[in-house]
């Protein structure tokens, strides 16, 4: 999409049109692909080229065209836009020749779904800085953004047919400036780049910044990664984090078995740039985060490891806000969260017994299927305790002030409440939450209890992880999360 763009008109959830500067206005069509399925042939880009062809047509070759998706359209596919097209296009060469003219395939490809909350937080954040403003706020504000997207788009129409004359539609009154009659579906870059300052100005929950260097989800130049023997194949983004002295760098990401079997698997691995005290520390706590694997019951088992690094299997689901959508959530996710919230708790509770903490709970790494949820990994159990660990908006307050207070499974109990206080209410728990009812009003009250308790300062006045869930299971009982 060009960088001049003034306006979106949103049409729903796959088609936007661009409001440029100057110039053709640009229709985009947004297209996802599971990942098992590749990147695009020409014999599936062929109808949607089609489809962008024919109100290009109808608009009497007055828009430009793009086509933008989580996989890249095949070398091969590339190469036949330029001499097949006219198998899927009826018209004269000339006119596919003009076509192809103002078809853009954007590269590189979106973010898969399970990366898109990551990536948008990321360059929220990077947004941000360049703004001059706190990038402690970037989750707050994408949600932001993203929430206003969505109050804006339309229904799908029930047919291509339908589709196709409401998107002709659109762009002709953007072309002929009768835009009134689409101010409710129009998102000016002015008035988001305005919206996101005032989420990122407003009085908020407070949010703690890490000390340590946070892991940062960003594309490699590689996309093989070799542990043992083995060799696997990563599939999307790698976590980052840097050492504080800069002699190693901590990668995690997914990856799955270099013959393309669908098998979906976890990476940690450390790429040690020189040799120093503390990388030979984390070496030793990967080490120990191997054995927490293989001896807690419920936390994914090993099938790889070397001196440098391991492979887990990763559980069958999908991190919360893939599976259940970005918070608040409606109730019936609430109440499917709570069912399945005890699974999870007892693979906590036998890190406690081996005296254990996690430390690291949030979104990301509970993985929820329709009757299960899984912990993705051990988060800090086998990490030495430092200032500032733990995730940013979950963190509790003794890790800020370890010495005074030092992390444990009190801890755990604190970043449940964080989390689900988060996923209720669509508001960052931070310092002194006020009861999660008040903020939501369609909340049980019910609720407000058990999640305060467990968010206060003291850790030894939180309750235990037994008690959260078996008070949590009874607001369920009674009736669920919202009063209906």
């Amino acid at each position: 999409m060009s960088e001049d763009v003034t306006a979106v008109v949103v049409e729903w959830s796959t088609d936007y049109i661009a409001m440029l500067a100057d110039g053709d206005p640009e229709l985009v069509s947004v297209k996802h692909r599971d990942p098992g399925q590749g990147d695009w042939q020409m014999s599936e880009l062929g109808p949607v080229l089609r489809d962008l062809h024919h109100v290009w047509r109808e608009m009497g070759e007055r828009c430009r065209c793009a086509f933008a998706s989580n996989a890249a359209a095949a070398t091969r596919a590339v190469k036949e836009i330029g001499t097949r097209l006219g198998s899927y296009i009826d018209a004269a060469s000339a006119e596919l020749e003009r076509f192809r003219q103002v078809l853009a395939l954007p590269d590189p490809p979106l973010p898969r779904r399970t990366e898109i909350t990551a990536v948008g937080v990321r360059d929220m954040g990077g947004a941000l800085s360049l703004l001059g403003r706190d990038d402690r706020h970037a989750d707050r504000c994408y949600r932001a953004l993203v929430d206003r997207i969505a109050a804006v788009a339309t229904e799908q129409p029930d047919s291509p047919e339908r589709r196709i004359a409401r998107l002709t539609g659109s762009l002709r009154a953007v072309n002929d400036r009768k835009r009134v009659r689409l101010a409710d579906q129009t998102l000016s870059i002015a008035d988001l780049r305005d919206l996101v300052l005032s989420v990122e100005a407003a009085p908020a929950q407070a949010v703690r910044r890490p000390i340590r260097a946070a892991a940062t989800p960003r594309r490699t130049a590689y996309q093989e990664a070799v542990v043992g023997d083995e060799r696997f194949l990563l599939r999307g983004l790698v976590e980052e984090t840097d050492a504080p002295d800069g002699s190693y760098q901590e990668q995690r990401a997914a990856v799955g078995p270099s013959d393309g079997r669908p098998r979906e698997l976890w990476l940690a691995r450390l790429e040690v740039l020189r040799e120093s005290p503390a990388a030979d520390r984390r070496l030793a706590e990967f080490d120990d985060e191997v054995q927490v694997h293989e001896t807690v019951v419920g936390l994914p088992p090993v099938v790889a490891r070397d001196r440098f690094g391991f492979v887990t299997e990763l559980p069958a689901g999908s991190p919360l806000l893939t599976a259940y959508g970005s918070p608040p959530y409606p109730g019936v996710a609430l109440d499917a969260l709570l069912r399945v919230l005890p699974m999870m708790a007892r693979t906590l509770e036998a890190l406690h017994a081996a005296g254990r903490a996690h430390r690291a709970l949030r979104p990301e790494v509970l993985l929820a299927s329709r009757d299960r949820l899984w912990l993705r990994d051990a988060g800090l159990a086998a990490t030495a305790v430092a200032a500032g660990e733990g995730p940013a908006f979950y963190r509790a307050p003794e890790q800020d002030r370890p010495l005074l207070m030092p992390p444990g499974p009190a801890t755990d109990v604190f970043q449940v409440a964080a989390v689900l206080f988060h996923l209720a209410t669509g508001h960052l728990a931070g310092t002194n939450p006020p009861p999660p009812s008040l903020l939501r009003p369609e909340l049980r009250s019910e609720l407000d209890t058990p999640l305060l308790d467990a968010l206060v300062d003291d850790p030894a006045r939180r309750p235990t992880l037994a008690l959260l869930i078996e008070q949590l299971s009874s607001v369920l009982a009674r009736g669920g999360t919202v009063r209906w």
